[in-house]
């Protein structure tokens, strides 16, 4: 689990972009309220509780809010996936800002390498 450190600000940048341009440039069309600090700690642990969770499923989702921003959302499990000979799993964000009226989502890969889950 803190293999992720560089986790919140990717993060950041990829809950508020388009799920194609997460992958490719995560700085790319970032015009949403961003999160806060407190926001990614709880989006990075409710990852972290998913991606750690004994027999993962596809569908097994993890929730997060922070109550002082109004900031929330969900973690799902996709399908799992091989990449370069490596587990990995799709993950789905669904994430929410207090003053937006649409929620906003993206979805990463993380693969499971010998020094932890990485976006793959």
């Amino acid at each position: 689990m803190s293999s992720r450190r560089f986790l919140p600000l990717l993060l950041i940048v990829a809950c508020l972009s388009g799920p194609a341009l997460a992958q490719i440039n995560p700085f790319r069309g970032s015009r949403g309220t961003p999160l806060n600090a407190d926001d990614i700690a709880a989006l990075t642990n409710a990852t972290d509780l998913l991606l750690e969770r004994p027999q993962l499923a596809a569908g097994d989702i993890e929730t997060w809010s922070n109550p002082q921003s109004g900031a929330r959302g969900t973690v799902t499990a996709g399908d799992p996936v091989q990449r370069k000979g490596t587990a990995c799993r799709i993950v789905r964000y669904q994430t929410t800002v207090t003053g937006r009226n649409t929620s906003r989502s993206t979805t990463l890969t993380w693969c499971n390498t010998k020094d932890g889950w990485k976006i793959g």
